[in-house]
């Protein structure tokens, strides 16, 4: 296996989040649904393009009002003088711990649940 320097992860880690959520985001059911054939029945390839484009194209529009969306009303609340909300971190970025690989970042989190530091109980 090849060395990978961290920022080499980092931007792949980024690179493929990206992608996969665009995908996720583009075969929607709900909105595009580019995957089912039912949204462009047609015959022949040119006339199938045609429809996949204008699906495309729709979904461009939506991410582009939303992101202008939530760019107006962060904007709103900054001039209200409200606070932006802090991001929490997900427990599994909080607290690595892999027992399957017996990998973990200081004390497991067995050992962290008794010792009652996790913010958030262990489920099972």
């Amino acid at each position: 296996m090849a060395y990978r320097s961290k920022e080499w992860d980092t931007f792949h880690k980024h690179a493929r989040n990206s992608i996969e959520s665009l995908n996720a985001g583009i075969k929607d059911e709900g909105k595009e649904h580019i995957e089912g054939a039912s949204r462009r029945r047609v015959r022949g390839f040119a006339a199938a393009q045609v429809f996949v484009t204008v699906l495309l194209t729709n979904f461009n529009l939506r991410k582009i009002a939303s992101f202008l969306h939530d760019k107006i009303v962060a904007e709103a609340d900054a001039a209200c003088g409200k606070q932006p909300a802090e991001k929490t971190l997900r427990r599994r970025d909080r607290i690595w711990d892999n027992p399957y690989t017996k990998t973990t970042a200081g004390e497991s989190v067995l050992e962290l649940q008794r010792l009652d530091k996790l913010s958030s109980p262990l489920r099972t």
